[in-house]
C-alpha cells in the first residue's frame, strides 16, 4: 500500500512537471486529494457597503471578493490563511506598497505572511509589523467589474476607482470532511 502512494505522488509530480499548470494548479491521480473538504466562506462583514456579504475568492492570484467565493476549507495555522485545494494550500499574502493599502495575493504552497490573526467564527486581522500597526480593516476596490482586496493600514485609497472599507469574517463551518 505504501508503494502505491509513493507511485501516485511520483506520477502526479511527473505530470505536473511536463504540462502547463492552470491557476490554481490541482494535482490529479491522488485519490485522497480528490476528497472534498468543505468549509465556511470568509465574508466582507461591514454592513451598508457595496461589498457587504461578498466572499473571499481563490480563483486568481490577486485576492478578490465575489458573490460566491471559496468554500473548500481554510487553514488558519502558523499565522497564515490557507485555502486548501487538492492536497495544497493557496496562502493569502500581504504585499508591500508605499501606500497604506497593501495588495493581497494568493500563492501556491508559499506562505510568506505569518502575521494573520484568524480562526473560524472570528474577524480576521493582521498583527502589527515594523511597517504598520495591527488592523482588521480591509479595502475592496472595484476595477473593471472585479472587487480587488487590500489590507488597509491607514487612510490612502487608489485614485480613479470605487472603494469600500470593510472587515472580513471567517464564518464557522458545521461540516468538515
Amino acid at each position: 500500500m505504501h508503494n502505491i502512494f509513493k507511485l501516485a505522488f511520483a506520477t502526479a509530480g511527473l505530470l505536473a512537471s511536463v504540462s502547463a499548470a492552470p491557476f490554481p494548479p490541482i494535482p490529479s491521480g491522488i485519490i485522497f486529494c480528490d476528497i472534498a473538504r468543505l468549509g465556511a466562506p470568509i465574508v466582507a462583514s461591514t454592513t451598508g457597503t457595496a461589498v457587504t456579504n461578498l466572499q473571499l475568492a481563490v480563483d486568481v492570484t490577486r485576492a478578490t471578493l465575489k458573490t460566491a467565493g471559496f468554500t473548500g476549507g481554510y487553514d488558519f495555522v502558523g499565522g497564515g490563511i490557507g485555502a486548501f485545494d487538492g492536497c495544497h494550500d493557496f496562502w493569502l499574502n500581504i504585499g508591500t506598497s508605499a501606500h497604506s493599502y497593501k495588495p493581497l495575493s494568493w500563492a501556491f504552497d508559499d506562505k510568506e505572511t505569518t502575521t494573520w490573526v484568524a480562526s473560524e467564527g472570528s474577524t480576521i486581522s493582521a498583527a502589527a509589523t515594523s511597517s504598520y500597526s495591527a488592523t482588521s480593516e480591509f479595502l475592496a476596490c472595484e476595477e473593471s467589474g472585479t472587487w480587488y482586496l487590500y489590507l488597509q493600514t491607514g487612510t490612502d485609497v487608489p485614485a480613479g476607482v470605487t472603494c469600500a472599507t470593510t472587515e472580513l469574517f471567517a464564518q464557522s463551518s458545521a461540516i468538515a470532511i
